[in-house]
């Protein structure tokens, strides 16, 4: 073949013997090398129509890899070592720490990727793409189907304490289908400075045998040196995610150490039958440490079965404009729409500075409240409808913690709209503005704010405004600025 082509068909490098097996979907032939062998060749490499099974495929800055859309099928070859990875870029040590080095400018789209799960099975590093040490990548319209471990792997090297660094990937109208729910991510993000998701729709994605860092989208960086920042999710879907302790998407802080991870951006999204909707694993901040700045904005979270959305110990956070939906109303084994704060490992993580404002919640039935509170330093919940909630609309948890640091202070509570709707049945008598809880049971607490205001709140007769007898105190002073 020749060395340097504009475009080479992968067909044109495997034995004409196999083309109609190929074509067919039913070769068992390898065809690792003759697609290397394109790759190689020319900057442009089209995949025809067929189904191919490979083992490892290298790529290399400036390609363009493409087929006929989800008729073009790379199918992993067996459940050996060597296929691992069925699409990387460095792998190893391959690479620098220095993004100068990186591998770039690789397009990607128009493929399917087969892991085929349903017969081998989970293997947690198996992945159908693996990006390391890459800037400026673009997946688009590419089926990751099947996936054992990840379907694809924005990560830092593929060794142990490999200082990697991704940049500038775009992942836009691609289907991650775990199939059978014995994987682990869809999309794993490790490293990645600017990485934008759209149109993207996630589904079937998950492991019961698991217990955490499993779901859609996991950002879970390794190192202080981790850079995950800039990120956008736009205009996704994220369906039937509903295995335990499974999310649509989990961020993590954990090694935020200066500026290497912060600006998170989840807009426009479908949340549908997740076990979480969007979770968080953080460390323990206060509001002189550096922002995290998650925005989740105009999103619908509909039948998740635990909390929507779980804040915990992120800081700047703000919600806006969503929908929180229970359908129909009351159902599930009850769960928060947002959780505030959390008690792990005998360590308080306070939220910092959250926004909660012009969202809706439809017959949610809660374990705290529809909005939870075990922990929050600074927080606006203004302008929201809350309808038909099976229980309470803001719940503040009194319970003691472990570390003592457990804090509720510096709250906003003005201008929302609490209304019973329609009811078929005798809970509505149950519907509470505010409570108390104690061990995530509701009580008859006494808590007083500093700091603190409750105004302007809109509620309906027959909502009892603070439940159970308790009596909350919001003990600021005149009205607060604007």
């Amino acid at each position: 073949m020749p060395s340097s082509l504009q475009v080479a068909n992968v067909l044109d490098f495997l034995p004409a013997s196999e083309h109609a097996a190929i074509r067919a979907g039913h070769s068992t032939y390898d065809c690792t090398s003759g697609i290397q062998a394109a790759i190689a060749a020319a900057g442009k490499v089209f995949v025809a129509a067929g189904v191919y099974p490979v083992k490892q495929l290298n790529l290399k800055s400036g390609i363009e890899l493409y087929g006929e859309g989800h008729a073009s099928e790379l199918k992993a070859y067996d459940q050996s070592l060597a296929c691992e990875f069925m699409l990387a870029t460095h792998v190893r040590d391959g690479g620098s720490s220095s993004v100068s080095d990186n591998m770039r400018n690789i397009h990607l789209h128009d493929l399917k990727l087969n892991g085929r799960v349903a017969e081998f099975g989970y293997e947690q590093y198996f992945y159908l793409l693996a990006v390391n040490a890459t800037s400026d990548l673009t997946v688009e319209r590419v089926a990751f189907y099947g996936f054992r471990g990840d379907g694809m792997y924005v990560g830092s090297g593929t060794l142990a304490s490999t200082e990697r660094h991704n940049q500038r990937v775009a992942v836009r109208d691609c289907m991650f289908d775990g199939a059978v729910k014995d994987n682990r991510n869809g999309l794993s993000v490790i490293d990645c400075d600017q990485l934008t998701v759209e149109n993207c729709v996630f589904r079937n994605i998950g492991n019961a045998k698991l217990s955490h860092s499993v779901g859609a989208i996991d950002f879970e960086p390794d190192h202080n040196w981790s850079v995950y920042r800039q990120v956008t999710i736009a205009h996704c879907q994220f369906i039937d995610i509903d295995s335990v302790n499974t999310a649509g998407i989990t961020f993590f802080n954990g090694h935020q150490a200066g500026d290497n991870i912060h600006d998170w951006v989840v807009s426009d999204c479908q949340f549908t039958n997740c076990y979480w909707g969007i979770d968080s694993s953080t460390k323990a901040k206060t509001p002189a440490d550096r922002p995290d700045n998650l925005s989740v904005l105009n999103c619908h979270f509909l039948n998740s079965i635990r909390v929507d959305v779980g804040v915990k110990g992120l800081s700047g956070t703000q919600i806006s404009g969503c929908t929180f939906e229970r359908s129909p109303a009351g159902s599930g084994p009850g769960g928060d729409a947002i959780r505030l704060g959390a008690v792990a490992f005998q360590t308080t993580r306070n939220a910092i500075n959250t926004v909660i404002t012009g969202n809706t919640f439809t017959g949610i039935r809660p374990q705290m409240g529809a909005v939870g509170v075990l922990g929050a330093n600074g927080l606006v919940c203004a302008g929201n409808v809350f309808i038909d909630i099976r229980g309470t609309c803001i719940n503040f948890a009194e319970d003691a913690t472990p570390d003592r640091a457990r804090d509720i202070d510096r709250v906003i509570i003005s201008g929302n709209v609490v209304r019973l709707g329609t009811h078929s049945t005798p809970k509505a008598s149950s519907m509470s503005f505010l409570s108390t809880s104690n061990q995530m049971r509701i009580s008859m607490g006494h808590p007083a704010f500093e700091h603190s205001f409750e105004y302007a709140n809109d509620i309906e007769n027959g909502v009892t405004k603070v439940a159970n007898g308790a009596a909350i105190q919001f003990r600021g002073v005149g009205q607060p600025q604007s």
